[in-house]
């Protein structure tokens, strides 16, 4: 058993991270908050674009552990941060709450997604179900002697860079919305990281975060719009 949730057992305590609505939402459709899991690493930069990758995925993994541990069924609004220790190395953590389903076939393993109780209801009462968190990243850097300092003037390199990256991690996040065997994918959120390298040079790392969904029946039109990404628009319903 994992020591966290050892601690969980021993003591007949359960957190949640989730908001009163949150939780409400939750139990709606019958996933009852059973306790709150974390994964975390800290870890030294090699290349930033590999390292946030293989940061996520480890953090990710140790949340999922502790979830099997409490015997959930899914991790419902889950938050990833990286925070700065020193100039090499970085802490990956991300938080979410473990939730079990009271009735219905129990997933092989728990899903996971950083949608909250709310939407995590809307998604279900329409028809479908989160898969899993998924994350795409990319980074680069670019270079040009004849870069502008002028104030208004585009700068064509760097605006080409931040281009390149944010749509190598959209097309990342999209790859693992299909290896996961989902229909499609909601976009939560996206970030971009940009500096200057001296006079002429530019880095720049694009994340995408979201969450696999499959469908699983017919249900009303969500009440609230979703930035969905879908795989296979001839498939009837896929990725709508």
């Amino acid at each position: 058993m994992h020591p966290r949730a050892g601690r969980y057992t021993a003591s007949g305590l359960r957190t949640s991270l989730l908001s009163v609505p949150g939780a409400v939402g939750a139990e709606a459709v019958g996933l009852r908050p059973i306790g709150e899991v974390m994964g975390c690493v800290v870890s030294r930069y090699d290349d930033v674009t590999s390292s946030m990758r293989r940061g996520y995925a480890t953090a990710l993994d140790r949340l999922r552990a502790e979830a099997v541990s409490l015997g959930a069924d899914g991790v419902l609004a889950i938050g990833c941060t990286v925070t700065r220790v020193s100039a090499a190395v970085h802490e990956f953590v991300v938080l979410g709450t473990a939730v079990r389903a009271l009735r219905g076939v129990r997933p092989p393993r728990p899903f996971t997604t950083g949608l909250s109780g709310p939407d995590v209801a809307k998604l279900m009462l329409a028809g479908w179900v989160p898969v899993t968190l998924a994350i795409g990243i990319d980074g680069g850097t670019a270079y040009d002697i004849a870069m502008t300092d002028r104030p208004g003037a585009e700068a064509a390199v760097p605006t080409s860079l931040v281009t390149t990256v944010r749509a190598a991690a959209r097309a990342e996040f999209l790859a693992a919305v299909r290896e996961s065997g989902a229909d499609g994918g909601l976009v939560s959120s996206t970030t971009l990281r940009a500096w200057a390298l001296g006079h002429t040079g530019a880095a720049a790392v694009a994340s995408v975060f979201g969450t696999a969904v499959a469908r699983f029946g017919a249900g009303p039109a969500p009440t609230v719009s979703l930035p969905m990404l879908a795989l296979d628009d001839e498939r009837p319903g896929a990725g709508r």
